[in-house]
């Protein structure tokens, strides 16, 4: 379908309407000038004018014995009389016509006029007389100027009309940019048709679209940051309660010369919880504004999370966990990642282990391949939770964050007693 804008639809409306307003002018013209006309007629004082000058051309020619073939005087009559057409004829022929400078030869030119004729009396014979002084010209000058009036506003009004549509349509977009700038969202924008006021249309509920979506999308950043705000708080303020707990009784058995080394220990690991708390706190806004991260270039698999993951099974050895890598082997494909990223996400998964695996039951290590991505995937059995374990999982939140930054995602799935955590990244196409 060919698609119609404004300007093609512009230059046929006036077209259009320029036709309208030649033919309004042709018919009131026509129809007045025939009117008018027929009232000169019908009133005779348009004949009683021409019978005067008639008259007043016999006079002349009984005075001065004219000959119908003397033209200069005739022509000097005319003059000073002001006569605008003065023709004189016999049967077909012209004689005279004083729209001819030079003198006609008799019957060179056939007479086709059906105006009136008046007779005359010339010195050598009869002839036929027709003459105009240009009374009616102004009137009719008159008609056709208000015929040009009325055509032209016939024009205007056509045009005017048509252009409503346009009108409502520019009223209507500039109501719902209103709307759309107070906060009303709801309301599709949508206009009929393929010009330009159309893909406007569209393109303002494009825009509405995307800022319903953008305000969507802030309403869940606000419930998630008031939902981590809140969990954070919890999580600060339930190991500070204990802080302080163990601080009373410290300063109580000083007082009393006891020894408080046992308090002091379990104070510290408060201390501790809060610094973990405040640290993977600090580290979700860093990573969450951060602009400027860049991947490596692509390398092989093995060489890109081998030395992070010897790393990772080296520190949960030394601290007595133990380490299945039996499903661990390498296919030679590439992966592109970041090195500052990944290494975060390695320790946020040791201080996990640390904290809340069974020390007695094994810790897997899988990595497990699909034609789009590679998967590194860890699993533990996990100690009875405590309110400090359940917490807002700001580590989870981190390690998904990055995982996002790096074009890959990560699946945690908590079970009553089993955690597994799987980092997936996209294989880079050859």
């Amino acid at each position: 379908m060919v698609k119609k804008n404004l300007t093609s639809k512009m230059l046929y409306r006036m077209m259009k309407d320029l036709i309208i307003g030649v033919v309004a002018f042709l018919i009131l013209s026509g129809g007045a000038t025939s009117m008018f006309q027929e009232y000169l007629l019908s009133s005779g004082h348009f004949s009683k004018l021409e019978q005067k000058k008639v008259e007043e051309f016999q006079e002349y020619i009984d005075e001065n014995q004219l000959k119908i073939t003397d033209s200069k005087k005739i022509r000097s009559w005319i003059k000073k009389k002001n006569v605008r057409e003065f023709i004189i004829s016999k049967g077909t022929k012209i004689y005279f016509d004083n729209r001819y400078e030079e003198d006609i030869f008799p019957g060179s030119i056939k007479n086709n006029t059906f105006n009136y004729l008046y007779s005359i009396n010339f010195v050598d014979g009869q002839a036929n007389l027709y003459v105009y002084d240009g009374f009616a010209d102004k009137y009719y000058d008159m008609i056709s100027g208000a015929s040009i009036f009325v055509s032209i506003v016939i024009c205007i009004l056509i045009f005017g009309s048509e252009l409503q549509d346009e009108i409502k349509n520019i009223q209507y977009l500039e109501q719902k940019v209103k709307k759309i700038g107070s906060g009303e969202l709801g309301e599709k924008v949508s206009i009929d048709g393929q010009d330009e006021i159309c893909q406007l249309a569209v393109g303002i509920d494009t825009m509405r679209n995307q800022l319903l979506e953008q305000k969507k999308t802030q309403e869940k950043m606000k419930e998630a940051q008031d939902a981590l705000v809140l969990g954070m708080a919890h999580d600060m303020r339930t190991p500070l309660t204990g802080l302080f707990s163990y601080l009373e009784i410290i300063k109580k058995m000083e007082k009393e010369g006891k020894p408080a080394g046992e308090y002091a220990s379990k104070a510290f690991d408060k201390a501790e919880q809060l610094r973990s708390v405040s640290d993977q706190l600090f580290e979700y806004f860093l990573v969450s504004n951060e602009t400027n991260m860049e991947l490596e270039e692509p390398e092989i698999a093995k060489s890109a999370f081998e030395d992070y993951l010897s790393e990772f099974c080296a520190f949960l050895e030394c601290n007595n966990f133990k380490i299945d890598v039996e499903d661990v082997y390498w296919h030679p494909v590439k992966v592109r990642i970041n090195t500052n990223y990944f290494g975060r996400i390695m320790n946020n998964l040791i201080s996990n282990v640390e904290k809340y695996a069974m020390r007695d039951k094994p810790v897997y290590l899988k990595i497990i391949y699909t034609p789009a991505h590679i998967g590194l995937e860890f699993q533990n059995e996990i100690i009875k939770p405590n309110p400090y374990v359940k917490g807002t999982g700001i580590g989870l939140k981190n390690i998904d964050l990055m995982m996002k930054q790096m074009n890959g995602y990560a699946e945690a799935r908590i079970s009553e007693n089993t955690y597994r955590m799987r980092l997936c990244f996209p294989v880079v196409k050859k």
